[in-house]
């Protein structure tokens, strides 16, 4: 049997109760966590130099960059480049208000079976449009989204070389990260997917510790006369999404 794929959990210094929650939740399926120390964007000195993108950020995604958001983009950055500077072949990152199952492990198993992908996204608060690729087994479909932003960046597993892809089309940041890793058509592109049914359970959105509350990220949008740039990136985005979840190569089975 092949390595396990291994497993990396973000997760802030000042949240071990829910490092404690998810390491004895993923000992049930034995699963073993590797931690990383997740960013806390309110702690970031402010002239500490960033790979952020501010102007651009306000431009295209019409509201003031939060500490939060920079927080988790930093982190899921600096999990990334782990990965690519690491040895295994494949790695799972999680945030650490997952929940795993019983069927999570089998599904990585038959999923490295296959090539032809960068990341898969194994979970999103919606999948309308949803595009088959490929069947990894009876239950489970990877393929992409014609309708989105998906959301949720709680759970995804990349390739090695995919998470090299990753860090140079991501880097600088100019967009949340759940919505920038969607984004497989941007700078030279990478080959990313989602699974039609989720892996993982994800905790209740006011629990994240990473992400920015709903009523701070309400407070830090422009008014509509700011954000015409904005409808515009995001008509030209959704078009471009749509081109990008219809293209079929590339993926193929390997056993």
């Amino acid at each position: 049997m092949a390595n396990p794929i291994p497993v990396f959990v973000i997760n802030l210094d000042r949240s071990p109760d829910r490092l404690r929650a998810i390491r004895e939740n993923a000992g049930k399926y034995g699963i073993e966590l590797t931690r990383i120390p997740a960013v806390d964007g309110a702690k970031l000195p402010p002239d500490q130099p960033l790979p952020v993108d501010g102007k651009t950020f306000e431009r295209i995604h019409g509201k003031r960059i939060l500490p939060a958001e920079i927080g988790c983009y930093l982190s899921h950055l600096n999990v990334l480049e782990t990965i690519a500077k690491g040895d295994a072949p494949h790695a799972v990152i999680v945030e650490d208000d997952v929940g795993f199952n019983a069927d999570f492990v089998p599904f990585l198993e038959r999923l490295r079976t296959f090539e032809g992908w960068d990341a898969v996204k194994l979970v999103n608060h919606r999948t309308r449009g949803f595009v088959a690729h490929a069947r990894i087994d009876d239950s489970v479909r990877i393929g992409r989204c014609a309708h989105g932003p998906c959301g949720s960046s709680a759970a995804y597993v990349v390739t090695k070389a995919g998470a090299a892809r990753l860090l140079e089309a991501l880097s600088p940041m100019c967009l949340p990260y759940d919505v920038a890793l969607e984004r497989g058509w941007a700078g030279k592109g990478y080959a990313i997917f989602s699974t039609d049914k989720a892996q993982v359970a994800l905790g209740p959105a006011e629990a994240s510790t990473i992400a920015a509350t709903a009523g701070v990220y309400k407070k830090a949008a422009f008014p509509a006369h700011r954000r015409i740039g904005t409808l515009i990136f995001r008509i030209s985005d959704y078009l471009r999404r749509i081109v990008f979840a219809l293209q079929r190569k590339d993926l193929h089975h390997i056993q």
